[in-house]
């Protein structure tokens, strides 16, 4: 039986290559961004990415809000998304112009709010223990995210995920089952890399490969030069030491 979580996911999945198509693009970061926004009614989405500790980079903003929102961030060195990636959860702000949350982050609230955003909702892009980066979806009004809307909101950012991992591999990006992972392993090194990740780290062979490409992305290596550390046990995956 297909989980809950999962159905959503081939969803999510469907309404990006429908869009891709109808608009006679290939899958991208920014056309899920754009699907996001067309399809859970916020005013605009952003992906970022990061480069190393303390940065990110904005790889997608669907609006100038969104843009600048992300580049408060990064100026002033607080906000959702750096709560986010520091804690590795969701970080839903119903109401920026409000005393916690003035409070909570006192030099980038009032500039977002100056700037028009009322609600910030950003969602951690992780596999384990990896960082990689968010997806931010912003409001100009005021107001929480209904249970459906967070799901799907999730669920696009699990998308976003596998799409950045997959640009970092070299897979192509193509439609389908999103309960199978393709695992296109066109190498002996990977093959062998994924099962001593799935070893060490007691997971099944596609979580052991989300892992294995996390790591590439993070480190901005190619997935053959990790593959072969992993192999030559220079690198070693686990609960906490596989983390940039």
């Amino acid at each position: 039986m297909v989980s809950r979580r999962a159905s959503r996911l081939a969803q999510v999945r469907l309404w990006v290559v429908e869009a891709a198509v109808a608009s006679a693009r290939p899958m991208s970061v920014q056309v899920l961004c754009e699907t996001t926004v067309a399809r859970l009614g916020v005013t605009g989405a952003v992906v970022t990415v990061d480069n190393a500790p303390g940065r990110s980079e904005t790889r997608h903003a669907t609006d100038p809000l969104g843009a600048r929102l992300a580049e408060l961030q990064v100026t002033v060195g607080e906000g959702p998304g750096v709560d986010a990636r520091h804690d590795g959860g969701p970080v839903l702000v119903a109401d920026l112009d409000t005393r916690h949350s003035q409070r909570r982050w006192p030099l980038f609230a009032p500039l977002a709010v100056e700037a028009g955003a009322a609600a910030l909702f950003t969602l951690p892009l992780c596999v384990g223990a990896i960082r990689l980066g968010t997806l931010t979806l912003h409001r100009i009004e005021a107001g929480q995210l209904d249970g459906a809307t967070l799901a799907d909101a999730l669920a696009f950012a699990g998308f976003a995920l596998t799409l950045l991992l997959d640009q970092q591999a070299g897979i192509p990006l193509a439609g389908g089952d999103p309960a199978d992972d393709g695992l296109p392993l066109r190498s002996a090194q990977v093959h062998q890399a994924t099962g001593m990740v799935s070893a060490q780290l007691d997971i099944g062979i596609s979580d052991a490969f989300a892992r294995l490409r996390a790591r590439a992305f993070a480190d901005r290596l190619p997935l053959n030069e990790v593959a072969a550390d992993v192999v030559a046990r220079r690198l070693r995956f686990g609960s906490t030491n596989d983390a940039p």
